[in-house]
């Protein structure tokens, strides 16, 4: 009887392990200017296997993404402006940050072709909100209507095809663009530019057994063959964590 009780227990365990629902990770930041979203998914999902059971759902609209963050027990990537706008709402906590040439921080800028004043049309993909905000705080007076397009890249790319007389874009997208095409970046200008700003945000909406997990998942990222290649696609050198004081930084931003 004991067996039997002992064999019915082990096939309840086993059971549960299989059809657990697996734990989400949800991806979505215009700023990682990422290309090829079923790449990103498998290599993620190879190297998240070595942890557990785990699903990682990257998304191309910011609407869609945002639905999904009603549920608990998720871990989330994003960029980190639209992380403080919308911590406090889905009860988010930032853990760890991206780190490119050893620095967590990027610039916003304003960039168009030369000779231009400040009127017309500027792309962006940031929530019309946040740039229109943003804009204020670099120009002063302005007549500049806000258009939004899904990535960085589109955004110069459309003053280089003449749809936009500027757009406002992370440092590190422009110098992406100097090496995919040189020939615009050279008829372009930055007019201004930002504080520094901290660059992509990975937050968690777990219990507290989860909190040092969601950690744990990242922090070694660099020294793993598919974390390498996850990092790579991403366009950063590394996921670090946050210091005190730097959480303390991001927090005071938090709408």
């Amino acid at each position: 009887m004991v067996k039997i009780k002992y064999l019915i227990f082990l096939i309840f365990l086993l059971s549960n392990t299989l059809f657990a629902e697996p734990k989400k990770i949800y991806f979505y930041t215009t700023e990682a200017n990422v290309n090829d979203f079923k790449s990103l998914k498998v290599t993620f999902e190879q190297y998240l296997s070595q942890y557990g059971n785990y699903d990682f759902q990257p998304f191309n609209k910011k609407e869609i993404f945002e639905q999904f963050l009603e549920k608990e027990d998720i871990i989330v990537i994003l960029s980190s402006w639209h992380y403080q706008q919308i911590a406090k709402k889905y009860n988010l906590e930032a853990k760890l940050v991206a780190l490119k040439k050893e620095s967590i921080t990027d610039t916003k800028i304003i960039v168009g072709k030369k000779g231009l004043q400040f009127d017309g049309t500027i792309t962006t993909t940031y929530s019309k909100q946040y740039s229109k905000k943003l804009i204020e705080t670099l120009i002063e007076n302005n007549n500049l209507n806000i258009l939004n397009v899904p990535k960085e890249i589109d955004a110069l790319m459309s003053v280089g095809f003449g749809l936009s007389k500027f757009a406002l874009v992370s440092k590190d997208s422009f110098e992406l663009l100097k090496n995919v095409n040189s020939f615009l970046a050279k008829q372009m200008t930055i007019y201004k530019e930002s504080k520094p700003n901290f660059r992509m945000i990975i937050a968690s909406k777990l219990k507290n057994q989860y909190s040092e997990e969601c950690i744990n998942l990242f922090k070694s990222m660099n020294s793993d063959v598919y974390g390498k290649k996850i990092l790579n696609l991403l366009g950063i050198d590394d996921i670090v964590i946050l210091t005190n004081n730097d959480y303390n930084k991001i927090i005071r931003g938090v709408k």
